[in-house]
């Protein structure tokens, strides 16, 4: 029996939750990153078994707990076989794939839409349907015109959450994009998956179902050398299936067609939060600041001008993040006030000011926009650009039923005068 079954182990990434199909709880297992493309499903009663699926606890170890409920040998090595042939299991076979995973993806020209068809349509026509309703629907024909002026945008807030239940805020703040007439933008969001690195780059052009935005590969590239290429392109792979971008590209694509991005993930400040010690005292963070300020610097001297778009929601909240006690109407107005201190601090654009409320309760609200938002208020200080906030909107997604809510905004930034 090879280890695969002596001492069966699930591998990283994974998620597992419990899910509810046809009044019946089931165990969801899904692939993050798109190595094992559809999700499996186990009945609820396999749960306690999976998660001793550590490595730590041998063949027997796990039967033999087990056995007096019924489990008998055949049963766990079925079960083991089946997560093995769907590559839930670290093996070698697993690491194979992994490595064949990422060499593939990056000899491709292009990211790949992972969620057309799933989270929106996948065809041009469909989508831009869907797109313009949720801006038209949202944004009057007399803001629109309003908005549209001389002073140059910095930067673009926008959710990350699906259409579905973020669609108004998406609606409301992307029309705004087009008053900006930067030849570059940073297009920002968050890396949901674990990585020992906090930035990821791509030279990679983004395509959706309606269009292609290019990738400055020359902007890209030598950001990346001075950051450094090996970290910069480590795991450029999260990109393959990361949602933070990709549901900025309809709406964008919308407002600039011709638009030219530079492709940026930004990985969790939990290790930062917890010693609450400023990012800047973190080596890795500082040169990337550094050399994304030194190369908009650069790219402004030049005569260009950029604008952050950035792919970020705020707190995820309830027991299904692992919250105690019950979501209720009460706790989402507390919420609702803990979220406008945070959107002040980005209003003002006073980075310490954010870093602090995330820090006082250890991110207690699970803010997964924060190290996007705190990277580029910090920035933008760097290179001595100041800005007023002019549109925030803000929402709450809540589901009371499966406890769970997500909350989010859109901000527009534009260039202070004299600046």
């Amino acid at each position: 029996m090879d280890s695969t079954y002596s001492y069966p182990k699930l591998r990283w990434p994974i998620e597992l939750r419990m899910e509810r199909l046809e009044e019946e709880d089931v165990l969801l297992l899904r692939c993050p990153v798109g190595l094992t493309p559809q999700p499996l499903l186990l009945v609820s009663a396999v749960a306690p078994i999976v998660t001793l699926f550590d490595g730590a606890l041998s063949f027997q170890q796990i039967l033999d707990r087990f056995s007096p409920q019924g489990l008998s040998s055949e049963t766990l090595q079925q079960l083991i076989k089946l997560l093995d042939d769907n590559l839930f299991i670290a093996n070698g076979k697993f690491h194979a794939a992994s490595k064949a995973m990422r060499e593939q993806y990056r000899s491709l020209p292009e990211r790949l839409p992972a969620l057309a068809g799933l989270s929106y349509p996948d065809t041009a026509d469909r989508l831009a349907l869907l797109v313009d309703g949720y801006m038209t629907a949202e944004t009057s024909t007399d803001e629109l015109t309003t908005v549209v002026g001389d002073v140059p945008m910095v930067c673009l807030v926008a959710p990350h959450i699906d259409y579905r239940r973020g669609g108004a805020i998406y609606g409301k703040i992307y029309p705004r994009l087009a008053q900006s007439r930067a030849d570059l933008y940073i297009l920002i969001g968050t890396a949901h998956q674990y990585s020992t690195h906090l930035f990821h780059l791509s030279t990679k052009d983004f395509r959706s179902p309606l269009g292609v935005a290019r990738c400055n590969v020359p902007f890209v590239t030598q950001l990346a050398s001075r950051f450094g290429v090996d970290r910069a392109f480590a795991d450029e792979y999260l990109h393959k299936q990361e949602h933070s971008l990709e549901l900025q590209l309809p709406f964008f694509s919308r407002i600039k067609p011709d638009g030219v991005i530079a492709p940026i993930l930004v990985g969790g400040f939990h290790d930062i939060v917890s010693v609450q010690r400023s990012p800047s005292e973190w080596e890795e963070y500082n040169t990337f600041a550094s050399s994304l300020a030194e190369g908009l610097t650069e790219w402004n001297r030049a005569g260009h001008t950029f604008c952050f778009v950035a792919g970020v929601d705020m707190a995820h909240i309830g027991a299904s993040f692992g919250d105690p006690g019950n979501l209720t109407p009460e706790r989402m107005r507390e919420i609702a006030i803990r979220d406008s201190e945070y959107l002040a601090a980005i209003e003002c654009g006073d980075k310490d000011r954010l870093f602090s409320h995330i820090a006082e309760d250890g991110d207690a609200r699970r803010m997964c926009g924060f190290p996007t938002m705190y990277t580029v208020l910090d920035v933008l200080e760097r290179i001595g650009q100041k800005f007023t906030a002019d549109a925030v909107y803000y929402d709450q997604a809540v589901d009371y039923t499966r406890d769970c809510a997500v909350t989010f905004a859109g901000v527009s930034m534009g260039a202070a005068l004299g600046k």
